[in-house]
């Protein structure tokens, strides 16, 4: 019985081998090819969402300004970034005037303003300078004269710390206007009333006989309407041309009256959330925005003379030189006084002032002139 046990156990397994060799000779009489195997469907690359940042100014979205600097600035971020970053703009002051827009970027209210410190008073004493224009001297250069500063001086930098930098600039400079009557020389200047604009210009219009009106940007132009004030320092030429208020202004002194410091910033945290990449390619463009600031306004100052005597008759009075080196001697003590009191501050006023004048006088030279 044992044996026949064994026997059949014995059979079984012999049966399982002969089995598991057919199997093999199966496989292979099908070719020995491999195995097919299922390819996955391939899915297409996602594509990378933009980073969109929300920029505010006060400035329109229409006119020379819009058109020759805000609207190529915008572009040009984008193709620098690859399409990385997308501006989401709102003019005229829809998020924030000028006196807010400083606060709204330094809080992350929005993530890039365009700020005139100026309207922030006593808070960038150093940017202060911009305001400092030599009457008899062209400057064709502005901004280019605060980023070298700006780039010199840690304590310029400090000023604005709470911010990335993306322009370190100032706004063209300014000229006289007058609503009833030209100035032709000093004389005619006595006793007119004037838009004031900050501690240091005003003393500065002071010096000339003007009678400074302390008044916010918003006011000027009703004040100007109303025959508040007579006159003043009024922005550069395309004001008058994208505002109107060439038609208020019949009389335009062409001097270098004043300058705006002026800063396009970036909330710091927005900033450090960027990509590597893009920080780099926008920091790559602050000399261009540079570039464009100033070449900007030189050409419309260029443009604008005839087309503002056509459209709306204005008389643009350029005084001699020796006119206006009359109007230096007066001014020379509000520089000292300026400078002097930055040293007491701590801070280095009379250097500061002595390398904005060397500036000055080297972007006059017509090497600097729009071509």
């Amino acid at each position: 019985m044992k044996n026949i046990k064994r026997w059949k156990l014995n059979t079984l397994v012999v049966t399982m081998l002969v089995l598991i060799l057919a199997l093999s000779v199966l496989a292979g009489a099908c070719g020995g090819s491999t195995p097919a195997t299922t390819t996955a469907p391939t899915t297409q690359p996602v594509a990378e969402k933009p980073i969109t940042l929300v920029f505010s100014t006060h400035e329109p979205n229409q006119g020379m300004y819009y058109e020759g600097f805000w609207k190529p600035w915008i572009e040009e971020v984008e193709k620098r970034t690859g399409g990385k970053v997308k501006i989401e703009a709102h003019f005229n002051g829809e998020l924030a005037g000028p006196p807010d827009a400083w606060d709204v970027v330094a809080n992350g209210t929005v993530d890039i303003s365009n700020v005139h410190l100026q309207n922030t008073p006593d808070k960038f004493p150093l940017a202060d300078i911009a305001g400092f224009t030599t009457y008899s001297l062209v400057n064709y250069r502005p901004s280019r004269v605060m980023w070298e500063l700006y780039n010199k001086y840690p304590q310029m930098q400090k000023e604005v710390e709470d911010v990335h930098i993306m322009l370190y600039g100032s706004t063209y400079w300014t000229s006289l206007a007058t609503t009833k009557k030209p100035v032709y020389k000093l004389e005619d200047m006595q006793g007119l009333k004037s838009t004031g604009t900050g501690k240091w210009q005003n003393k500065r219009q002071e010096k000339l006989g003007l009678i400074p009106v302390s008044m916010g940007p918003l006011d000027i132009l009703p004040a100007l309407q109303t025959g508040v004030v007579d006159g003043g320092p009024l922005g550069t030429l395309v004001i008058l041309k994208d505002f109107g208020w060439g038609e208020f202004l019949p009389y335009v002194i062409h001097v270098r009256a004043q300058s705006i410091p002026v800063i396009i910033g970036m909330n710091k945290n927005v900033w450090n959330s960027l990509p590597a990449d893009v920080q780099q390619a926008l920091d790559g463009m602050i000399e261009w925005t540079t570039d464009l600031h100033d070449s900007f306004f030189a050409q419309a100052e260029i443009d604008l003379i005839p087309q503002l005597e056509e459209e709306f008759g204005i008389e643009f009075i350029t005084p001699s030189q020796e006119e206006l080196a009359r109007w230096d001697e007066l001014d020379k003590p509000v520089w000292d006084e300026f400078a002097a009191d930055l040293e007491s501050k701590g801070l280095p006023g009379k250097e500061l002032v002595a390398d904005y004048i060397e500036l000055e006088k080297k972007y006059s030279s017509e090497e600097y002139a729009p071509k």
